[in-house]
This record gives C-alpha cells, sequence and structure tokens, in this order.
C-alpha cells in the first residue's frame, strides 16, 4: 500500500519536513517515489507555518489510493484537497440535527 507521509529533515530542534510518497512499510528516510512539497512547523514572525505542495500530484496521489498519515491528511484537509478528518469531541456536522424554532401552542377557537 502507498502512503502520504512527512520526512523529516533539517537539524536538532529545527525540524524541517518533506511531504513525500512511500509505500507504508518503508522507513521515511528512504528514498520516496515522490516528493509533494515541504512543511516547516516552525513558525515565521507573522506566526505561519510555512507549506509548499504540488496540488495536482497530491490529487493524483489521493485518487490511485494513497493513504495520508494525520498529520498530511490535516495540511491536505487546510488546502481543500481531501475533507476534514472528524475530531473527537467535536459535533459532526452531517449527524446533527437542525435547531428548530419552539412552535406556540395552538388555542382552541371558542
Amino acid at each position: 500500500m502507498i502512503s502520504i507521509k512527512l520526512a523529516r529533515h533539517g537539524l536538532k530542534n529545527t525540524p524541517f519536513y518533506h511531504i513525500v510518497v512511500l509505500q507504508s512499510r518503508s522507513r521515511p528516510t528512504r528514498k520516496p517515489i515522490e516528493q509533494l512539497g515541504t512543511f516547516n512547523p516552525i513558525p515565521d514572525k507573522e506566526g505561519v507555518k510555512a507549506v509548499t505542495l504540488n496540488f495536482e500530484r497530491a490529487k493524483y496521489w489521493i485518487s490511485v489510493g494513497a493513504k495520508p498519515t494525520d498529520t498530511v491528511a490535516r495540511i491536505l484537509a487546510k488546502a481543500d484537497i481531501i475533507p476534514p478528518k472528524p475530531r473527537p469531541g467535536m459535533p459532526n456536522p452531517s449527524l446533527s440535527t437542525p435547531i428548530k424554532a419552539p412552535t406556540t401552542p395552538s388555542t382552541p377557537s371558542a
């Protein structure tokens, strides 16, 4: 099975990740099938974490059945490539019932 994972690069206390396509049971340090982008988890001065991603190739690998890890799934969900995964404790909008306005009791006419 093929999966989309993060491969760690960078120095000690300075992580930097490549978003790669690998066989699911291979080590993340092994040579990947394809590199889709990069992810820098350390925010810059504005508080933004840098992500670069090849959208077309990511959509292709998802369409052929590649399974993203949880962290990569969150990155792909923010890029609107896949739907967001439901999180525990958060209401699922598809299962929730809509709130209805209270109805006033009808009064019988005399």
